[in-house]
């Protein structure tokens, strides 16, 4: 049988940890930057000269883990490719409860949507490990986009995937109980950052429950009481502190 590992562990979301920034316009820095960009599919198609431009105008920036990358209703004037870790998405409702939208990891997007739209960020961002990204300043996105035909069509099916994505999830979700809804919240968490291990594979960073819930749409108490049912069904289990579920 195969299982995945979840850790508890006491991570407080509101607290907001400073992030290091970086801007460095060496050769060295710009050729590995321009590398890591080129094996992003976003940029993929770009040539020398548009992937130099970009890696000559970004910063790298780091984040611990738990540090917001954005607050929901800011206005935004950048966005993120991230290098390293992982972050999750999620937005705040008027009842204080957090839904999770989703987790995103190396060669990802964040940010972009604020600057098209002209409109307050529409989530946060929270990093979940420590976290490296580059990041794009409006005026320069805008620029690379009107220089290459190819950033702006990689960036439409970029969006699309993601909205698309959302939507079948959205659907798939939305007919099942809350423990339906977290083993499937489970799976795609092991599939998507899981850890070999010898009975099976553990998801790569630590979660609360708090944030678990998030990601199912739900309350912590409900999470709590879902597992329970799992357990006795032998769909879960827990093992020094880690929760793993048995395929």
């Amino acid at each position: 049988m195969n299982g995945i590992g979840l850790q508890w562990v006491g991570i407080n979301p509101s607290v907001t940890l400073p992030a290091s920034c970086h801007r460095s316009n060496s050769m060295e820095t710009i050729a590995r930057r321009s590398a890591y960009l080129k094996s992003v599919s976003l940029f993929a198609g770009l040539n020398d000269e548009e992937l130099r431009f970009l890696a000559e105008e970004t910063r790298e920036r780091t984040y611990d883990t738990d540090a917001i990358l954005f607050y929901q209703g800011e206005v935004g004037h950048t966005c993120h490719i991230i290098m390293r870790g992982k972050v999750r998405v999620f937005v705040v409702g008027d009842d204080g409860h957090e839904l999770s939208v989703c987790i995103l990891g190396p060669g990802e997007i964040i940010g972009e949507m604020a600057m098209f739209e002209e409109v307050p960020r529409s989530a946060n961002i929270q990093a979940l490990e420590p976290t490296t990204t580059l990041e794009l300043h409006q005026d320069v996105l805008l620029r690379g986009l009107q220089r290459s035909p190819n950033l702006a069509l990689s960036l439409l099916r970029a969006l699309s995937s993601r909205l698309r994505n959302t939507t079948e999830d959205a659907e798939k979700l939305v007919s099942l109980t809350v423990g339906e809804r977290l083993l499937a919240r489970l799976q795609r968490l092991a599939e998507w950052a899981g850890r070999p291990t010898p009975d099976g594979t553990r998801i790569a960073f630590p979660m609360t429950q708090q944030q678990l819930a998030a990601l199912v749409g739900t309350s912590r108490e409900s999470v709590n009481r879902a597992l329970a049912g799992l357990r006795r069904e032998g769909k879960v289990r827990l093992e020094d502190g880690w929760l793993i579920l048995m395929k």
